[in-house]
């Protein structure tokens, strides 16, 4: 009497018996367990149906043998290839004996049916009676009984009576239950009419169409395109060739899986059961291909579409499928060919440039995308919010908010709406360039605008006050965002914890790691290495390697970044053989160290005089074919000044300027510190200089070791002219700055240093 999960049910077993074993991939010749299925012949005495069993699989049989039916046509028939299987058999145990015990019990009409013991039969061409044992069931507290012959029973006199709308709820409600496969089979084991065949095709559809709802909340899109997939095998080894447009939903769930050799599976079945493809099925198997990047079966493709003339030539969506896969691959050339094409012909559209525009913007040609914005413009197409969203974000990207912003302003003035899309890439933008008070203007506009933050939105925002270390705020923000609807999730917790440990407030990293826990969320990859990191900032190696032990324990692998984080910890406390280790086991694991894991095992070797260890590290690392970045080479420099070897840290320093690295600030710091420390200030202002060449803004420790330089010196003047040029650039001195400032002046350059900030105040 209890079915699965503890919903009151009887029978529950006879859906189990009717697909017996059955398999998700390619269907057997029959829907039955092969020992089940003789047992119950011998019983019945069907030694026909026993001979058909044996018969060759419907791939044996010609085209010509197979009929179609169409979802949109009632009428349609098709001649099962084997001799059709007997009636739907009376199981032993009743599916709804439970309902007859029901409290309060089924009203007259039905309570005679389900008194009959036989429900299949009573339903038979009563439609309305079906639907309303259906609606009255699921008001019950057993609901409608968890079983395939008993959705079957309502179903079938639905589908005969061409009731395909009332069909619809009973038919999702199997779907949720997970009886999709035992429903098609005890389906296609009936005597085969035109209400099953309806029936079939309304299950194939909405198992495109609602695989998610059918699993578990934890399902991939893999195991819930496999539910439609085995429907489609199952209706196909029986012989049962679906509709175009339901093959083609088929072909889109697998395409949004990512299932290739699935796609090409099914396209070569579907021509095997003579389907004419349409040209939405060669759209769609263009854009898998593309996807995949197999340009060579794009080709073939575009061939067979020609090739079969009209109804399936090229047209303007073909080719917009087409212009967005090379644009995704990066082949702009190709794209902005046919894009050419398709204007000179007239037939662009916004789904014609939206993709290469947003192609050139990957690769960060910001101009040529603003210019074939224009040129889309001059033709006579407007953009659409697709557009200007790509546009705000390729500009945010390069870092240019101002121009962001004026596309923003330039979007509303042609009237269009800007989405959630375009607010959060703004947000975004805003709040990594540390302007947050503009961000929470923005997010203001948002609202007022009628739309609804997403957990994105509020994501965004807590991440901008936590990369200003404002750690309250951004626990306010997610208390508000919880109130409004908006429940946080793993990666709102990660960045909570990773602003908690950039603002050395490691216990409040701990406690959201917890809180996530509480909340009964599952920590992914990201959340442990922020954990990780934040209990070896602490000292706490041996935590940290336990919690790696949970993360593996959970299923979750360690990536680069989880082992580049234990390397480190484990370099920064002296454990260099450890960290060798571990890099080897890292090898081991099949994962292979990157430029991050060389360069923590340099500094830490660096910093205890290791330099021949070091050197072989960098010897390995090339050998690896990974490039040295500007911190390797700094590293580097760094370790020779300190030990005075000016010779040597130029040697790197060149070394660097000849592979084409960029020095960054911290690199001429150092070496600004090395001249400065020798006496060599004259040097260190070259040093300065191609700093500002090269874009790159000094800091408040570059001026102060300017300033301390000239100091040592007795160059007061020049030491007070780099202190007012750090205060004109908005740089705040601390107090090394000050003692760096003073130290070095006795007590009559005191006096004179006196007398020049009185001056420089009075403006004189």
């Amino acid at each position: 009497m209890n079915g699965a999960d503890g919903v009151c049910t009887s029978g529950g077993s006879d859906s189990a018996a009717l697909v017996g074993g059955r398999s998700l991939g390619r269907a057997p010749s029959t829907p039955y367990g092969r020992r089940n299925l003789v047992d119950w012949m011998r019983r019945s005495h069907c030694h026909r149906f026993l001979l058909a069993a044996a018969a060759p699989s419907f791939m044996a049989r010609p085209v010509s043998s197979i009929r179609f039916f169409s979802s949109s046509s009632s009428s349609s028939s098709l001649r099962a290839l084997v001799p059709p299987p007997p009636p739907l058999p009376l199981h032993e145990e009743n599916p709804f004996a439970a309902l007859l015990a029901s409290d309060p019990p089924p009203p007259e009409p039905l309570r005679q049916v389900l008194a009959t013991g036989d429900v299949h039969s009573a339903l038979r061409g009563l439609p309305g009676l079906a639907r309303q044992l259906f609606r009255w069931a699921e008001t019950t507290p057993c609901g409608f009984p968890r079983s395939a012959s008993a959705f079957a029973a309502v179903l079938v006199p639905l589908a005969r009576a061409n009731h395909i709308r009332a069909a619809y709820p009973v038919s999702l409600r199997a779907l949720h239950l997970g009886l999709l496969l035992p429903l098609v089979s005890l389906l296609l084991s009936a005597p085969l009419s035109p209400a099953p065949q309806s029936l079939l095709s309304l299950l194939l559809r909405l198992s495109t169409k609602y695989s998610k709802e059918c699993t578990d909340r934890d399902a991939t899109p893999d195991t819930c395109s496999t539910l439609c997939l085995s429907a489609f095998h199952e209706m196909a080894s029986h012989g049962v060739a679906p509709d175009v447009k339901d093959c083609n939903r088929v072909l889109r769930v697998l395409s949004d899986a990512a299932r290739w050799d699935d796609i090409c599976a099914v396209h070569a079945e579907m021509l095997q059961l003579g389907i004419e493809p349409s040209i939405v099925t060669y759209n769609t198997l263009l854009d898998s291909f593309l996807k995949e990047g197999r340009n060579d079966k794009v080709a073939m493709l575009l061939k067979e579409m020609e090739t079969r003339g009209s109804g399936c030539l090229p047209n303007d969506v073909t080719h917009n499928v087409v212009i967005t896969g090379l644009a995704r691959k990066g082949d702009l050339e190709e794209a902005a060919e046919m894009v050419e094409g398709m204007r000179l012909s007239k037939k662009a559209s916004s789904f014609t440039y939206n993709p290469l525009i947003t192609g050139l913007l990957a690769k960060g040609f910001v101009k040529k995308a603003d210019d074939l914005q224009l040129e889309m413009e001059n033709e006579g197409i407007m953009p659409t919010v697709v557009t200007y969203n790509a546009m705000i974000h390729g500009l945010l990207q390069s870092g240019q908010v101002e121009a962001a912003q004026v596309k923003f302003v330039e979007m509303r003035a042609m009237g269009l709406q800007p989405d959630v899309i375009t607010y959060n890439s703004l947000l975004n933008g805003y709040c990594k360039a540390g302007s947050l008070k503009e961000a929470l203007l923005l997010f203001g506009d948002l609202r007022h605008a009628g739309l609804a933050p997403t957990v994105l939105t509020y994501n965004i925002l807590i991440d901008g006050y936590c990369r200003l270390g404002d750690l309250e705020e951004a626990r306010r923000l997610k208390e508000e965002m919880v109130e409004q609807g908006c429940l946080p999730d793993v990666c709102t917790y990660t960045i909570l914890m990773k602003g908690s440990h950039n603002a050395c407030s490691l216990a409040m990293a701990r406690e959201f790691f917890d809180e996530m826990l509480s909340k009964g969320l599952q920590p992914d990859c990201f959340a442990y290495n922020t954990r990780i990191r934040a209990e070896l900032t602490l000292g706490a190696i041996a935590k940290a390697f336990r919690l790696r032990e949970v993360m593996m324990l959970e299923g979750i692998s360690s990536d680069t970044v989880t082992y580049n984080i234990l390397i480190d910890g484990l370099c920064k406390t002296g454990n260099l053989n450890d960290a060798k280790d571990l890099q080897m086991k890292m090898v081991h694991n099949g994962l292979q160290p990157d430029c991050i894991t060389y360069t923590c095992l340099i500094h830490a070797h660096c910093e205890r005089g290791l330099l021949r260890e070091a050197r072989k590290f960098f010897k390995d690392m090339i050998s690896d074919g990974l490039a040295p970045s500007a911190v390797t080479y700094t590293v580097f420099i760094h370790a020779y000044c300190r030990r005075g070897n000016l010779y040597s840290a130029y040697g790197w320093f060149r070394k660097m300027l000849e592979e084409g690295v960029e020095p960054n600030e911290i690199t001429y710091n150092v070496l600004i510190h090395a001249l400065c420390r020798t006496g060599r200030t004259q040097l260190a202002y070259r040093h300065f200089h191609e700093m500002l060449e090269r874009g790159l803004v000094p800091n408040k420790y570059t001026y102060t070791l300017l300033i301390d330089g000239n100091c040592k010196e007795g160059n007061w003047e020049d030491a007070m002219r780099f202190y007012f040029e750090m205060h004109q650039n908005g740089i705040h001195p601390d107090y090394l700055t000050h003692k760096a400032l003073f130290k070095g002046f006795d007590e009559g350059h005191m006096n004179h240093a006196i007398e020049y900030l009185e001056n420089a105040v009075l403006g004189e």
